[in-house]
């Protein structure tokens, strides 16, 4: 299975500092869905930079999520507007570097995105935290896309005593570009919070389909049952 973690950069692609451990931020809830218990909020930062913030709760393993999150041949099905993603390098299965390619509305050019991921676990919750922050070292971007160099995101799976896993997903960042142009503008006022809300509904789906459910990663450990 691919280590690719092409979906950081393509949902957090209207998001630039953390959004954790930051100043208080208003959020406005944006949607919700009782059936999955999803629930996607934006806001803004003291400086005016955008934020997003979804939760849902899903029946499924910790293992099983991880590994939709590592399958890079997989992620243009459920990550909204991704496009494609290329693993450049890795150091070891839990942290890598990844190119993102995510796909914006004509006559916007794409955007792209040198991601640098890991994976961490905590021994005693057993939550998983998958962090995704622009690479120090980046190749040049190509001339036909424009780079995103501001961004950053993470998702937290943290596992319930009922089985079902708790998930966060959130994060901030700069799609580059004059702002000032209404169709970037507009397009990046809609994105900060419909890229999370379709990618974390997908996520139900795409868990559920093979190989998923049945997905073994040594490095992931499950709760006791």
């Amino acid at each position: 299975m691919s280590r690719v973690q092409g979906w950081c950069a393509a949902v957090a692609i209207f998001l630039a500092a953390p959004v954790w451990g930051q100043e208080a931020i208003a959020w406005r809830l944006q949607r919700e869905d009782a059936a999955t218990s999803t629930k996607v909020w934006s806001g803004e930062r003291p400086d005016g930079v955008p934020t997003f913030r979804a939760t849902t709760v899903i029946e499924a393993r910790l293992t099983s999520l991880v590994a939709v999150l590592l399958d890079t041949t997989r992620a243009p099905a459920w990550v909204y507007r991704l496009r494609e993603a290329a693993l450049l390098r890795t150091d070891g299965p839990t942290r890598g570097v990844t190119l993102v390619v995510t796909s914006s509305p004509f006559p916007l050019k794409d955007r792209e995105s040198v991601v640098a991921w890991d994976v961490a676990q905590d021994p005693n919750s057993l939550a998983v935290t998958v962090m995704c922050r622009p690479a120090a070292d980046a190749p040049a971007a190509r001339s036909d896309r424009v780079r995103m160099s501001v961004f950053e995101s993470r998702w937290v799976f943290t596992p319930r005593a009922d089985g079902r896993v708790e998930v966060l997903f959130e994060g901030m960042g700069d799609p580059g570009g004059n702002l000032a142009f209404p169709l970037l503008r507009h397009f990046a006022n809609a994105a900060v919070w419909e890229g999370p809300w379709h990618t974390i509904l997908s996520l139900h789906k795409m868990v559920r389909e093979p190989p998923f459910p049945q997905a073994e990663l040594p490095f992931i450990r499950e709760p006791a049952r």
